[in-house]
């Protein structure tokens, strides 16, 4: 699970995602975040896993992502475009925000589920 972590975080915080880039996934990993199991991530499926997957990074439990808690995920410059006000920290506001942007972006054709 933590693989699956740190692909999807990375792909979705680096504004990488694409449809070709959710169907790279290993299919075991996908599996774990396709809760229901038909093949692909609705925006639910995909906001549970981004919640798991935020709570899984934040080691100090203090509802940030410091730098160090968010290198085995995001490089420097990955973390500072999430980091919009600039503090050192991605607050859960600021994660929630670009996850969101990312999967928007992704769903090229609007169906809340990416495929």
């Amino acid at each position: 699970m933590k693989r699956a972590i740190a692909l999807v975080a990375a792909m979705f915080l680096a504004n990488a995602v694409s449809a070709e880039t959710v169907a790279e996934l290993h299919e075991k990993e996908l599996n774990a975040i396709d809760a229901n199991n038909d093949g692909f991530l609705s925006k639910d499926e995909f906001n549970a896993f981004s919640d798991y997957a935020f709570q899984e990074m934040d080691d100090d439990k203090n509802g940030t992502l410091g730098l160090d808690e968010a290198k085995p995920f995001l490089d420097i410059k990955q973390f500072q475009q999430v980091d919009r006000n600039k503090d050192s920290l991605i607050s859960r506001a600021e994660y929630d925000a670009q996850m969101n942007l990312d999967f928007n972006a992704a769903d090229q054709d609007g169906n809340s589920q990416l495929d």
